[in-house]
């Protein structure tokens, strides 16, 4: 007989990614190494379903950066976390939030995060992460989610830079790449 699994609610998932060690901090994190499609805390469908909840659950800023891995993982890119890549616009060491290659071709982008959960001042640290995502040495995308940010800001940020909803990533991943 063939079961098939109940499907995962938003805590479900959220307690998955929460226990899962993305790696990549030191190294490459292979989508084509053997092991890492039975490493993943979920199947694609499940991180779309995820990320499409980001309004109702509170994330901290690395589990964002995780769900953001995650989505690329399960598009068979490779990514990195938190590599040193270039300056700031103030001369200062800048390090990118994650970095995906797709294997193919060696195509790489860097990824700045932005969640923000109820509103702040993370919609005024908008404009800087636009002015560095510029100064980057290959191409960049802002990723936000959480449902905090002024709708007004986020217009703003994606007239002035590519920027997505994390609920969006994976199809910005899929044209980026073209998966």
């Amino acid at each position: 007989m063939n079961f098939a699994l109940a499907p995962r609610n938003a805590i479900e998932l959220l307690s998955a990614l929460r226990t899962w060690e993305p790696g990549g901090i030191d190294r490459w994190v292979l989508a084509a190494d053997p092991g890492t499609p039975a490493s993943m805390p979920m199947p694609a469908p499940e991180c779309l379903q995820l990320a499409r909840q980001m309004e109702g659950v509170e994330l901290s800023s690395g589990e964002f950066e995780r769900l953001i891995a995650l989505i690329g993982l399960s598009l068979g890119l490779d990514y990195r976390r938190k590599l040193t890549v270039g300056k700031t616009v103030y001369g200062r060491d800048r390090e990118v939030d994650v970095l995906f290659r797709d294997a193919r071709n060696g195509n790489r982008l860097a990824v700045e995060a932005k969640y923000q959960r109820v509103s702040g001042t993370a919609d005024e640290k908008l404009p800087y992460a636009v002015l560095n995502l510029q100064t980057l040495p290959l191409p960049g995308v802002i990723v936000y989610g959480g449902g905090g940010f002024n709708l007004g800001a986020l217009h703003w940020l994606c007239a002035n830079s590519p920027a997505t909803d994390i609920a969006r990533l994976h199809e910005w991943l899929t044209v980026f790449f073209a998966l």
